[in-house]
C-alpha cells in the first residue's frame, strides 16, 4: 500500500493534491490510500464538502511504507519518521528541497501555482478518468492556492486546467465559486492565536538554522488587529522551545496583496532594520512562496 502524504499543518493543496494522486496511483492499478498530517482548515471542509469527499485519515506513521509527497519535497515538512519510509514519487510546484532516495523515483516538480494542476495534466497524459468529485478537488486547489489567479505563482496552466475541470464539475459560476471559497479561505473567527499561526506554518532549513513561516490569508489586515501580541507571544515560544533561529508570520489581505511581518527570535536585528517603529509591512506580497520566503532568504543571507 502507499501513502500519499503532503507537508505538516496542511493547506487545501496539500490535502486535495494527496487525494488526487492517490487515484492517479490507483488507475495505474496500484493501491494508495491518501493520509494527513494534521487537521483540516475551514477552508479545505469546505471544499471537500462541496467534492463530497471523505477526509484522508491522519498519518500515523511512515516508517518501512512507500511513500510519495505532494506539495512538499523539504524533510522538515515530512512525517518524522520520514527517513525510514521508501520515497517512491513526488508531485509538488516548489523549489526542490532536500529529500533524497536510495533508489530512483518518478519526480513532477513544474512552476506553476498548485501541484494539482500538474495532477490534472498527468491524468490526461495517463487518459485516466477525472470524475466530478476529482474536478472539484483540483480545481478548487488551484483555485485556492493561486488566490482566485491573483498570486504572482499562477500561470496559463492553472487557468487551462481549471478552464477544463470547471466544465467537468459542472461549475456555471466561476466567480461565484471562487468567491464562496475566498470566503473560507479567510474565515478565522473563533480561532486562538496559536491555531493561526498553525493554519498554515511551514519549516525551512537555512543557513545550518531551523526557521518556520507561516501565512494568514485575510480580507482585511483589521481582523487580527486585536491578537498582534498574542501572534507575537506565540511565535517567540516556538523559537525559545523549539531552538529556531526565526519564526515569522505573514498577515496577508489579500484584496491589497498587502503584507504586514510579524516575526521573533535571534534573527530579529536583521528585519528590524526594514521595519518602521516596529512594523514590518511588505507591498505587493501575496506569495509566500515567490515572494515572501525569497526576500527573507535575501534579507538574512
Amino acid at each position: 500500500m502507499i501513502q500519499v502524504v503532503g507537508h505538516k499543518n496542511p493547506d487545501s493543496d496539500s490535502i486535495c493534491a494527496a487525494l488526487v494522486c492517490a487515484e492517479l496511483l490507483k488507475a495505474r492499478g496500484l493501491e494508495a490510500k491518501a493520509v494527513r498530517q494534521g487537521e483540516l482548515n475551514r477552508e479545505t471542509q469546505h471544499i471537500l464538502a462541496q467534492a463530497d469527499v471523505e477526509q484522508p485519515e491522519m498519518c500515523t506513521g511512515v516508517a518501512g511504507q512507500n511513500i510519495w509527497l505532494v506539495d512538499f519535497s523539504d524533510l522538515a515538512q515530512g512525517p518524522d519518521d520520514i527517513a525510514d519510509a521508501e520515497i517512491a514519487g513526488i508531485v509538488d510546484h516548489h523549489r526542490l528541497g532536500d529529500v533524497t532516495t536510495t533508489n530512483p523515483l518518478e519526480a513532477w516538480i513544474w512552476p506553476v501555482g498548485c501541484t494539482c494542476t500538474i495532477l490534472f495534466n498527468l491524468f490526461k497524459m495517463e487518459n485516466a478518468e477525472i470524475t466530478r468529485p476529482l474536478a472539484i478537488l483540483m480545481m478548487s486547489a488551484i483555485l485556492s492556492d493561486t488566490v482566485g489567479f491573483a498570486s504572482p505563482t499562477c500561470t496559463q496552466k492553472d487557468k487551462d486546467a481549471v478552464a477544463e475541470l470547471a466544465k467537468i464539475a459542472d461549475v456555471q459560476d466561476l466567480d461565484a465559486f471562487i468567491k464562496d471559497l475566498l470566503i473560507a479561505k479567510t474565515d478565522i473567527a473563533g480561532l486562538s492565536a496559536s491555531e493561526l499561526v498553525e493554519k498554515d506554518l511551514k519549516a525551512y532549513p537555512f543557513n545550518d538554522r531551523n526557521v518556520v513561516v507561516g501565512q494568514i490569508e485575510l480580507a482585511t489586515l483589521e481582523q487580527v488587529d486585536g491578537m498582534i501580541e498574542e501572534l507575537n507571544a506565540d511565535l517567540q515560544r516556538r523559537c525559545d522551545e523549539e531552538g529556531l533561529a526565526m519564526a515569522a508570520l505573514m498577515l496577508t489581505d489579500i484584496t491589497t496583496s498587502t503584507t504586514r511581518l510579524l516575526y521573533k527570535g535571534e534573527w530579529n536585528a536583521t528585519l528590524d532594520q526594514h521595519a518602521d517603529n516596529g512594523v514590518l509591512m511588505m507591498e505587493n506580497t501575496l506569495s509566500r512562496k515567490k515572494q515572501g520566503w525569497p526576500w527573507l532568504q535575501k534579507v538574512l543571507a
